[in-house]
C-alpha cells in the first residue's frame, strides 16, 4: 500500500501552475507559443487535475504536441483507498444523522430536554461531516497530489526538474493554495499563472 510521505526535495525544482476552465480548449491547444514555452522552460513532464477521460485525452492535439516534444503527462488524483476510507466514515455518519433527524421530527415537544439533546447531537454530526469533507478536499487530496508530483520528480534523472501542473478552474481556488504551500515547503519553486498575469499570451 502506498504511504503518504513527503520528504524535502534535493533537486532544483520549478513548478508552473495554470488554471483552465475549458477542457476542450486545453485539449485542442497546439500553438507555437505553447511549444516555445515548453521548450524554453525545459519542461520534463506535465500533470493535470482535470475531470476528463484520459483515454480520449491521449488522442487530442495537446497531447500530440507533448508527445512530439517527448514530454510525458499524468492525471493526478488521490488514490481510491484513502478516499474510500473517508467516504465510508462520512456515509456512516450520514446514516446516523438521518436516524437522528427522523427521531427528532417524530417528537411532539421540540423544547423538551430530549429534543434539545437530539438537536445538539444533529448539529454536532453535521459539523463532523463537513469537517471530514473539507479535510478530504482541501487537505488530504492536495497532499496526495503533491506526493505523486514528488514521485515523478524523483524518477527524473536530471538534477534540475521543471514541470507544468494544470488545474480545473472551478477547483483551483480551493486546492491550489494548499498545493503551492506544500511544494514550497519541500523546497520547490512555484510559479502560478492565471487571468491576471499571463505569459506572453501563451495559450495553454
Amino acid at each position: 500500500m502506498e504511504v503518504l510521505e513527503l520528504k524535502p526535495l534535493k533537486k532544483k525544482v520549478t513548478a508552473f501552475m495554470f488554471a483552465k476552465d475549458n477542457s476542450e480548449k486545453l485539449q485542442n491547444s497546439s500553438s507555437e507559443s505553447l511549444i516555445h514555452f515548453l521548450k524554453e522552460k525545459k519542461i520534463n513532464f506535465l500533470t493535470i487535475d482535470f475531470d476528463i477521460d484520459i483515454e480520449k485525452f491521449r488522442k487530442t492535439e495537446f497531447t500530440k504536441t507533448l508527445e512530439r516534444l517527448g514530454i510525458k503527462y499524468y492525471q493526478l488524483d488521490i488514490p481510491e483507498y484513502p478516499m474510500a476510507y473517508i467516504y465510508q466514515e462520512i456515509l456512516e455518519k450520514e446514516e446516523i444523522l438521518k436516524e437522528l433527524i427522523e427521531e427528532y421530527k417524530s417528537l411532539d415537544d421540540r423544547e423538551s430536554y430530549k429534543a434539545l439533546s437530539l438537536k445538539n447531537w444533529i448539529d454536532l454530526i453535521n459539523i463532523e461531516i463537513q469537517e471530514k469533507e473539507v479535510s478530504l478536499s482541501l487537505t488530504l487530496r492536495p497532499l496526495w497530489i503533491v506526493k505523486k508530483m514528488l514521485d515523478l520528480i524523483r524518477e527524473c534523472a536530471e538534477e534540475e526538474v521543471s514541470f507544468v501542473h494544470i488545474v480545473q478552474t472551478d477547483i483551483c481556488e480551493e486546492i491550489c493554495p494548499q498545493i503551492v504551500k506544500n511544494l514550497r515547503e519541500l523546497n520547490a519553486k512555484v510559479i502560478q499563472y492565471n487571468k491576471k498575469h499571463t505569459i506572453k499570451n501563451i495559450i495553454i
